[in-house]
């Protein structure tokens, strides 16, 4: 299925390549959706839309109180001992899953536990807390979902009523059960970061992991206007192109999410870093490179297609990570700067624009692409 959407100034993939190329476009778009997109809205919620995912109908009484009757019995011997030693076991109907998809966990006991004073119990080892009880029958079940990724363990166990781990008077336990709520990442990249007004610049989000399976879409979003660009609900990649009539710069960014056309996204899973567009009259440019100096130490340099002294505008370079403007220069076509950047992946835009610290700047005339750098401090063995 294709998910896309357009407005009265979209044309189609076909409209505006060649009737040589549709065959191929069209091969394309089976692997991933690419919508040609002005920077109108998307309309209305289509149909076909993906389902939530809903629980298993199992009994939805988790954790409940002591039943009286079994709490007598535990003074009677012969209700207390068991035909058999007992046995545990637990069992997952999936352990790797979509962060808001369940999973249907069930403890089972090679005994019924209803005339005896014991508990059939299933414990959550990562939060330390037991999520079913049940005092009667030879099978225990609860559905659990996470609205996040994580991962975690499971545990059954046949025992006087349990208020701590382990619980008191334990006759079995099963082995540990990981279930996993698989994550993803997304990454934006443009074909251009300036461009003249009424220029056409395409947006790209790639997720890690292919979305179809899943309950949620990728998303990309105009984080300048709040409008969402397109959605794909399908495949790893997916497109679109923008652009403006006047001078101006927009910030987009990629979500993975579920299907939602504002901001904030409902169940937001993964969010790209920004990307910067710049739309102009005067064919001012910006590029922006990166120099290691080995450790932390990172020179981040500017480069411009005019001499910004003349003009009203400067140089300036932002941390994206601290949002924190980094270097200003208001004569020449260079701007560095020599700082030290934190553990993980930092990433870098320049500008030409007035001098501001807001992000973008204040009257932006160029943006140039995001430029990253990666830091893991490696210490020497003892």
């Amino acid at each position: 299925m294709s998910y896309r959407t357009f407005s009265t100034r979209v044309f189609s993939v076909a409209q505006i390549r060649r009737s040589t190329k549709r065959a191929l476009l069209l091969s394309a778009a089976m692997v991933s959706v690419f919508s040609i997109l002005s920077t109108a809205a998307v309309g209305a919620a289509p149909a076909g839309l993906k389902q939530a995912p809903v629980a298993p109908a199992t009994d939805s009484a988790g954790v409940t109180a002591p039943i009286v009757q079994k709490e007598a019995a535990k003074s009677a011997s012969t209700d207390a001992r068991a035909l058999l030693a007992w046995t545990a076991g637990l069992s997952a109907t999936s352990t790797n899953l979509w962060p808001t998809q369940y999973t249907t966990l069930t403890a089972t006991s090679n005994q019924d536990v209803g005339p005896t004073p014991y508990y059939l119990s299933i414990y959550d080892v990562s939060t330390n807390a037991y999520i079913k009880i049940c005092g009667a029958g030879t099978s225990c079940s609860i559905s659990v979902t996470q609205s996040n990724a994580t991962t975690h363990t499971y545990r059954a166990y046949v025992s006087s009523y349990p208020t701590t781990n382990p619980p008191a008077n334990q006759q079995a336990v099963s082995g540990n059960v990981a279930v996993t709520w698989k994550g993803v990442s997304v990454s934006l990249a443009t074909n251009v970061s300036t461009t003249y007004v009424n220029g056409t610049v395409s947006l790209t989000a790639t997720a890690s992991a292919d979305v179809g399976p899943s309950p949620f879409y990728i998303q990309i979003f105009d984080t300048t206007t709040g409008a969402r660009v397109t959605y794909c609900g399908f495949g790893t990649t997916c497109g679109a192109y923008v652009m403006q009539g006047t001078t101006t710069t927009h910030r987009y960014a990629a979500y993975v999410s579920s299907y939602d056309t504002t901001l904030p996204l409902t169940n937001q899973q993964a969010v790209s870093g920004p990307a910067f567009v710049s739309w102009n009259t005067n064919g001012y440019r910006v590029a922006l490179g990166i120099t290691s100096n080995g450790g932390s130490s990172r020179t981040v340099s500017a480069t411009t297609n005019v001499n910004v002294g003349p003009t009203p505008y400067y140089i300036q370079i932002f941390n994206l990570r601290t949002g924190a403007r980094v270097a200003i220069c208001g004569t020449g076509t260079t701007c560095s700067t020599t700082l030290s950047v934190g553990i993980g992946r930092t990433e870098f835009a320049a500008f030409i624009s007035s001098s501001s610290t807001s992000l973008p700047p204040l009257n932006a005339q160029a943006s140039s692409k995001v430029v990253g750098t990666f830091y893991i401090p490696i210490f020497p063995l003892p």
